[in-house]
């Protein structure tokens, strides 16, 4: 599976793609000396991550926003780069539950306690989230909630997605304070693509390759090709010879979660939050900005095709605004100023329990000349920033022969 790119190695490269997977393989082939044009058909770089500047002044993230626990290559780009992770004064993971069943302190401890040894003893192999919590003696308050916690976060039905793809069930309500980037995220996309040969609003419409080379759209001849789109953009590109059926399978069978954000400014101040709807799945904060202020703005995420299609996003946002102003009424919304952040084709990519044993091995390799990349590649970190990065390094890494 894969094969080599040859023995002259390899001096240029295009990159399709030109979101944080696309820039990471860019910025490490240029590292390496090679020659590197980076083709994006938006006309902006940073694909799901963008930042926005409301008109009160606040900046919000429309699309990826959050630096978790256990982020290692992400922090450390942000240093590379020159920009600051600013602390938000609330938590990514300890939310506030409002709605539902409800449960102590004590019931949920130890409904945490008992998930975990099970999935350390593999009970959860082989079953979606929602059979693993019914299998495990919990509260059925404290089960309510880590499944809305759970399905949120993933943007997927707990009983599809597969309980082994949970990432440190253990840590889904530590109190652990939530960063992102001062300023905004794309700042990342922005400082990694300066330098770059970058040709914006530009698709790749053809990937032709031969003995020698590849030729992508009719005029742009290269060594080798780093693809780093989502799944059903790939898709969109023909390829001369066409994909091999296992890569053309592989990409078939990914699935994507279903989200959308909301971000509304507030007509007064705010304290740092973390609140969740428990029976709507969706969750809200207020935070602090890059100065250390709570900015006035309150960002809500609906996470799973049931949720979202429950707010009638389709609509506009106004349902989304009804339902967030009726779990909080603490704050005081502007609700005509409201902007509203979906993904059409998937927010990020999800793991469902009958996801085949083989798909990542088949997502990771490369494909004679081409690589390939994006968080929906990545084994552990997918669905994340951190991941979308460690994808493009390992695509470069492939063809500089070297993974």
């Amino acid at each position: 599976m894969g094969h080599s790119v040859g023995d002259r190695g390899v001096a240029s490269v295009a990159v399709i793609g030109a979101g944080l997977a696309g820039l990471a393989a860019a910025a490490a082939l240029r590292a390496a000396g090679v020659a590197v044009t980076v083709l994006e058909r938006e006309r902006r770089v940073g694909g799901r991550v963008w930042s926005q500047a409301l008109p009160g002044g606040a900046t919000v993230e429309m699309g990826a926003e959050f630096v978790t626990e256990g982020y290692t290559v992400l922090p450390a780009l942000v240093g590379e780069l020159g920009l600051e992770l600013a602390p938000m004064g609330m938590s990514f993971t300890r939310r506030e539950p409002r709605g539902g069943i409800g449960v102590d302190a004590a019931g949920l401890d130890a409904a945490l306690a008992a998930l975990v040894a099970a999935v350390e003893a593999g009970a959860g192999d082989g079953l979606a989230v929602a059979e693993l919590l019914e299998r495990v003696p919990m509260d059925v308050g404290a089960r309510e909630l880590i499944a809305c916690r759970i399905q949120v976060s993933y943007a997927h039905p707990v009983s599809l997605l597969a309980a082994s793809a949970v990432r440190e069930v253990g840590e889904l309500f530590n109190d652990v304070e939530a960063r992102r980037v001062a300023g905004g995220n794309d700042q990342v996309a922005k400082r990694l693509a300066a330098g770059l040969r970058v040709q914006l609003g530009t698709p790749a419409v053809r990937v032709a390759q031969g003995a020698d080379g590849v030729r992508v759209n009719d005029d742009l001849d290269v060594d080798a090709v780093v693809v780093s789109v989502p799944a059903p953009a790939t898709a969109e590109i023909v390829f001369d010879p066409p994909l091999p059926a296992w890569k053309a399978d592989a990409l078939a069978r990914v699935v994507y979660a279903q989200a959308a954000k909301l971000a509304v400014p507030l007509l007064a101040g705010a304290r740092a939050s973390s609140v969740l709807s428990v029976p709507e799945h969706f969750w809200t904060w207020t935070a602090k900005d890059g100065d250390g202020a709570v900015a006035p703005v309150v960002t809500a995420f609906a996470g799973s095709a049931p949720a979202v299609d429950a707010l009638r996003v389709d609509e506009g946002p106004e349902r989304y605004v009804e339902r967030v102003a009726t779990l909080r009424p603490d704050l005081e919304l502007d609700g005509a100023a409201a902007v509203l952040s979906t993904w059409p084709g998937g927010a990020y990519s999800a793991r469902r329990r009958d996801r085949p044993a083989d798909l990542d091995d088949r997502l990771e390799a490369r494909v004679g000349r081409i690589a390939f990349a994006g968080e929906h590649t990545e084994r552990h970190w997918y669905a994340t920033m951190e991941g979308a990065l460690r994808s493009g390094e390992r695509a470069a890494r492939q063809l500089l022969g070297s993974a």
